[in-house]
């Protein structure tokens, strides 16, 4: 070939500015990594909305001798009996107390529960360490 041919490809890639080297890799690595975060945030989303029970510790107060008051507030299905379970703890989080909550089913889908948890120590903080659906 003459010094003054070149070739074809170099003539398209002078003309259009085409990149030799470069291929589809990032995009198609940055259009799967999008595809996966969708799957990800469309399963939690319908995993939350389709929860039966939500529950969560709305307040207490000071400790009254050997127990804790707690008033618990959960969101469940009508018709739904529910088990939680709600320590105390003290300064150190070391556990002083423990409940086991039963709650009835019944007709209300949002109701607050109150109850004492009975201490074995200087319980200052309650936590509730999780609720499901009653067990028959």
């Amino acid at each position: 070939m003459a010094d003054n041919q070149t070739e074809p490809s170099d003539l398209l890639a002078e003309r259009y500015g085409r990149r030799h080297g470069r291929g589809r890799g990032p995009i198609v690595a940055v259009s799967a990594a999008f595809v996966v975060l969708v799957a990800v945030a469309s399963w939690l989303i319908v995993r939350t909305v389709n929860s039966p029970l939500d529950a969560s510790l709305h307040s207490w107060d000071p400790p009254r001798g050997d127990v804790l008051p707690v008033t618990v507030e959960l969101r469940r299905d009508a018709g739904l009996a529910v088990t939680c379970e709600l320590v105390a703890v003290d300064v150190r989080q070391i556990v002083v107390g423990q409940l086991e909550l039963d709650v009835p089913a019944g007709p209300e889908e949002h109701l607050r529960v109150d109850a004492e948890i009975p201490l074995q120590g200087d319980g200052i903080a309650p936590e509730l360490t999780g609720c499901s659906a009653a067990s028959d």
